[in-house]
C-alpha cells in the first residue's frame, strides 16, 4: 500500500514538474517574442514620427498650392504632395511585413528564412525611400521657394553652397538611419534565433 501511494505521489509530482516546465518555456518564449517586437518598435517610433512630418508637409503644400504660379512648379508641387503621401505608406507597410513574422507557428528554419526574406525586402524598400526622398527634396525646394514668392536664383549661393550641403546632409542622415535600422534588424534576428534555441 505504501509503495502504491509513493508511486501515485511520484506521478503527481512528475506531472506538476512537467506542467511547470511547460509553463516556464511558454513564458520564456513569450518574453523573447516581446523582446523581438520591442526591437522592431524602435524602428516603428521613428517611422511614425516621419509619417507625421510627411503628412504635415503634404498639408502645407496643399494649403499653399494657390501661391504656386507657374505650371511647372504646380506639377512639381503635385509630385511632392504625392511623394509625401506615398513615402510613409511604403515605410509602414515594409515595417509591418517584418513585424508579421509568425514566430510560434513556424519551424525554426522557416522562421529564420521568412525573417531574412522580409528583412531584405525591408532594406530594399528603405533604399527606395531614400531615393524617393532625395527626389522629393529636388522637387520640393523650388516649390517651397515659389510659395515664398522667391526664385531660387535670387537666393545667394543656393546652387553653389546651400543645395550641395543640403544634399550631403540628407544623404549622411539617410545612411545613418539605414545603418541604425540594419543594426536593429541584426539584433532582432539574433533574438529570433534565440527564441528557437
Amino acid at each position: 500500500m505504501e509503495l502504491e501511494e509513493m508511486k501515485n505521489t511520484w506521478q503527481s509530482l512528475s506531472k506538476r514538474v512537467e506542467k511547470q516546465e511547460l509553463q516556464t518555456n511558454q513564458i520564456l518564449e513569450k518574453l523573447k517574442q516581446e523582446k523581438y517586437h520591442s526591437k522592431l518598435n524602435k524602428i516603428g517610433y521613428s517611422e511614425y514620427v516621419g509619417t507625421i512630418v510627411c503628412y504635415i508637409g503634404a498639408a502645407y503644400l496643399t494649403m499653399n498650392f494657390t501661391k504656386v504660379d507657374s505650371l511647372t512648379m504646380q506639377i512639381f508641387a503635385i509630385i511632392a504632395i504625392v511623394l509625401l503621401f506615398v513615402l510613409p505608406v511604403i515605410s509602414l507597410k515594409s515595417l509591418q511585413a517584418v513585424r508579421n513574422v509568425n514566430i510560434p507557428s513556424m519551424a525554426y528554419i522557416d522562421a529564420i528564412e521568412d525573417f531574412a526574406h522580409r528583412k531584405i525586402k525591408f532594406q530594399r524598400l528603405k533604399k527606395l525611400n531614400v531615393s524617393l526622398g532625395l527626389f522629393l527634396m529636388l522637387v520640393a525646394v523650388p516649390v517651397l521657394s515659389s510659395i515664398q514668392g522667391k526664385a531660387i536664383a535670387q537666393v545667394p549661393h543656393f546652387w553653389t553652397l546651400i543645395f550641395p550641403v543640403s544634399i550631403i546632409f540628407f544623404l549622411a542622415f539617410a545612411m545613418w538611419v539605414l545603418k541604425s535600422y540594419n543594426k536593429i534588424l541584426k539584433e532582432t534576428e539574433k533574438i529570433l534565433s534565440d527564441i528557437h534555441s
